[in-house]
C-alpha cells in the first residue's frame, strides 16, 4: 500500500473511532474507605448531659464531597446534618465531625455517616462503635451541676424538690419519695440506676384515677401522697400515715376545712377531708418515719407542709387506698 493510501487509511480510523466519554477523560471514581472514632469517652460512655463527639475520616480525599452525618440512637436519628469533608493538612485525607445535643436518657448512641456516589467518588457507609451514658453517684451535701440537674429531674418526675446545685434536706425527701414509690430501701440517698430512671423519664408516680382533674391521691402501701392535675403527678411526697391501731380512713372523699398555722397537738397547716365528726387531716409533723404512725391522719414533712396546704383547695378530691 503506497503513502497516500496509508494516510487515507489512518485518518478513516480516527474518523470511525468512538469519542471517549466525560468520565474516561475525567478519570474513574475513587474507591474510599472511612472510619468514625468518637471522642471524650471514659470506659466506652460519655458522661450525663454531655455531649457525644464523632470524627469521621475519609481515604483518599476527594475535593468537594458532602457527607450526611448523624448521631443514632438504635433506629432514631439525632443531630442529622449534610457536612463538607474537608482536607487533613498534609494527608491524603478528608475528614468531617458532629458534635450531639446534651445526652440525658439512657442507651447506645452511635455516629453514622452516609455519602452517595459522585463521577468524583463511590459512596460509602459508616458507623463508630456504640457509647453508652455515665451516670454519678450523688450523695447528701454534695453540690454541684450534676445535683442541680438531678433535682430538675425529679421535678420533671413529679417529686417535689430543692432548685439549685445543693443535695439538701428537700433533695433527701423527694429521694425518699422515689424511693417508695419505685420499692427500694427507703433511704435519702440517690444512686447512678436511679439518676438513669430519672433522665430516661422513668419513675414517676402512676395515678390511679388520672381523669380526676385536680385532686389529691395517697398510697398507703408505699406511704406517699400525691398532688396531681392534667392527668399527671405534679408533686409527690413522703408521708406516714395511721397506725394498725389508728389506721387512716380509706375511700374517696373531699377536703372540707384548712386550718393555717400550728394547733395544740403539733399539726401544721392542717387540711381536712372525709366524715367532719372524725378529725381527718394532711398536715406537717415534727415525725414523720417511713412506715405507717399517726393516729390516723396523713403527716406530711413540715417543710412541705405550707406548700401542700396552699395547693389543695377546699371541695378538691382525695383518694386513700391500700
Amino acid at each position: 500500500m503506497n503513502r497516500l493510501a496509508l494516510a487515507a487509511a489512518a485518518t478513516l480510523a480516527l474518523v470511525l473511532a468512538p469519542a471517549a466519554s466525560a468520565d474516561e477523560l475525567r478519570g474513574a471514581p475513587k474507591d474510599s474507605k472511612v472510619r468514625i472514632e468518637l471522642k471524650g469517652l471514659s470506659d466506652g460512655k460519655v458522661k450525663v448531659n454531655d455531649r457525644l463527639v464523632g470524627i469521621g475520616y475519609v481515604r483518599p480525599f476527594v475535593p468537594d464531597q458532602i457527607v450526611r452525618v448523624w448521631v443514632a440512637k438504635a433506629q432514631n436519628e439525632l443531630n442529622a446534618k449534610r457536612v463538607k469533608i474537608r482536607k487533613v493538612a498534609g494527608k491524603n485525607q478528608g475528614r468531617f465531625k458532629i458534635r450531639s445535643d446534651r445526652l440525658l436518657a439512657d442507651g447506645t448512641y452511635r455516629v453514622r455517616a452516609l455519602k452517595k456516589n459522585t463521577p468524583e467518588q463511590r459512596a460509602f457507609r459508616g458507623e463508630s462503635k456504640g457509647a453508652g451514658i455515665k451516670y454519678p453517684d450523688l450523695d447528701p451535701g454534695q453540690k454541684s451541676n450534676d445535683v442541680a440537674l438531678f433535682n430538675d429531674l425529679l421535678q420533671k418526675e413529679g417529686y417535689y424538690t430543692s432548685n439549685g446545685r445543693s443535695y439538701d434536706s428537700g433533695t433527701q425527701r423527694a429521694v425518699l419519695a422515689f424511693r417508695k414509690v419505685n420499692g427500694m430501701r427507703r433511704i435519702s440517698n440517690a444512686t447512678p440506676g436511679i439518676f438513669k430512671d430519672l433522665a430516661s423519664g422513668r419513675g414517676g408516680f402512676n395515678l390511679k384515677y388520672p381523669g380526676a382533674g385536680k385532686h389529691v391521691e395517697t398510697d398507703l402501701s408505699r406511704q406517699v401522697m400525691v398532688l396531681a392535675n392534667n392527668g399527671k403527678p405534679q408533686h409527690t411526697f413522703h408521708i406516714s400515715s395511721g397506725s394498725a391501731a389508728t389506721p387512716t380512713i380509706q375511700g374517696h372523699h373531699v377536703f372540707t376545712r384548712k386550718q393555717y398555722g400550728t394547733n395544740s397537738k403539733g399539726m401544721v397547716h392542717s387540711v381536712y377531708f372525709g366524715p367532719t365528726t372524725r378529725g381527718y387531716a394532711t398536715h406537717g409533723y415534727q415525725s414523720v418515719p417511713n412506715y405507717p404512725a399517726s393516729h390516723g391522719c396523713l403527716r406530711n414533712p413540715i417543710p412541705n407542709s405550707l406548700f401542700i396546704y396552699n395547693w389543695i383547695s377546699i371541695g378538691n378530691d382525695i383518694y386513700v387506698y391500700p
